[in-house]
């Protein structure tokens, strides 16, 4: 097995956590976001520059994009294993880098490494576009899903289309290769439901959520602390009539889970889409490296094993946070920096919550300006003021 950290998923994980802790200190979060807004202009050119330096280059280098990127190849078997009656689950017709950090990277066969309802999706869409040719339905389909992503989350955001669409268009491109841009319209569409929809909220948020998981079993994370989170506040305020509201989505995630992965043998199911992403053993030379920590414990037997223990911990220890986002950030971040990767999808997770959580904090920051300010008006009135300085 061929091991490297790898330093672009190190700095992009290393600046989701730096940015996140940063918000525990005001003082310092306070000055940077209005060294920031100070400069909205220079930023917005900034982020517009780098969208237009990287959507030539990834038009020029089409074909380089192609060839780093093995999930295109594996989708797309999927898809023509499934056309042909072949179970991609059981039998080794999905090609993946061998080793991949050579001049030549070789490619082995193994079996479908994402979930059921993943391929069931692709194969809808491969279907409707596999006349473009590979990788171009692909490639297309995720561009789909991640623009309908990006625009729920501007929904949800209520930022400025000039500085926002740049930058969703760079996600959007970098992702164009990878099958997480369905995972994360899944996850976007929970965090929408859980904000807007006026009746059975947490149900639906729950339910998206456990969809996600069904293509990419890292979104199990948000699903299960999503799910802890709602038991608890209602056991808090002993609402137990709506307990039925989480409890309930949990039972219907758990049947439509055992519908979808039956018809392809649950236990292969599991053993492929689960079990292979338990450790870097598992896998057939794919893990292409992770963070330091990842990388000390890779050769261990107890890997798999202290991994889960300290991301046990880290959900344990989440239950301190009283907002959502902090808790998903913090045991995703402990996923991340134990668990032996094979792509940047899982980084979506810890970027879409860390952008929610930012807004939180935005919006609670605007919030408490208003009430000073009313406070202050309310303070200062005339009437209010000869109330305060009548002796009677």
């Amino acid at each position: 097995m061929y091991h490297l950290l790898d330093p672009f998923y190190n700095g992009i994980l290393a600046g989701i956590i730096a940015l996140w802790l940063l918000g525990f200190r005001p003082p310092i979060a306070t000055k940077v976001a209005a060294a920031l807004k100070k400069r909205r202009n220079l930023v917005t050119i900034a982020v517009w520059a780098i969208f237009f330096l990287f959507a030539a280059a990834y038009v020029l280098n089409f074909g380089y994009f192609e060839d780093i990127h093995d999930i295109d190849d594996a989708v797309d078997a999927g898809y023509h294993s499934l056309k042909n009656g072949i179970n991609p689950y059981k039998e080794d017709v999905i090609p993946r880098f061998k080793e991949k950090y050579s001049a030549h990277p070789e490619f082995a066969n193994g079996t479908y490494n994402y979930m059921p309802l993943d391929l069931l999706v692709y194969y809808t869409a491969g279907s409707l576009t596999s006349s473009l040719g590979k990788p171009l339905w692909f490639v297309l389909t995720n561009l789909i899903f991640a623009g309908a992503a990006f625009y729920i989350l501007q929904r949800l955001l209520k930022v400025r289309w000039t500085s926002y669409l740049p930058a969703a268009g760079i996600v959007m491109l970098f992702y164009s290769f990878d099958n997480a841009s369905l995972t994360l319209l899944l996850m976007i569409s929970s965090l929408y439901a859980r904000e807007r929809l006026e009746s059975r909220s947490e149900l639906v948020s729950i339910l998206l959520m456990g969809l996600a998981t069904l293509t990419k079993v890292y979104a199990a994370i948000p699903f299960a602390i999503m799910l802890l989170f709602d038991i608890e506040s209602k056991a808090r305020s002993r609402d137990w009539r709506k307990m039925t509201e989480p409890l309930g989505a949990a039972v219907i995630s758990a049947v439509v889970a055992v519908a979808v992965m039956v018809p392809f043998g649950f236990s292969s199911v599991l053993n492929s889409a689960v079990l292979f992403h338990a450790s870097a053993g598992s896998r057939v030379g794919t893990a292409s490296g992770g963070t330091l920590l990842s990388e000390l414990t890779a050769n261990s037997q107890y890997f798999a094993v202290m991994s889960l223990a300290m991301v046990l911990i880290a959900v344990l220890i989440s239950f301190r946070f009283r907002n959502l986002n902090d808790r998903v950030l913090l045991v995703i971040a402990v996923f991340l920096l134990v668990s032996a990767k094979s792509s940047l999808a899982p980084l979506t997770v810890a970027g879409l919550f860390l952008v929610m959580r930012l807004r939180d904090r935005a919006l609670a920051k605007k919030a408490k300006e208003k009430a000073d300010l009313e406070k202050g008006h309310l303070d200062s009135s005339p009437a209010l003021s000869g109330l305060q300085s009548d002796p009677r």
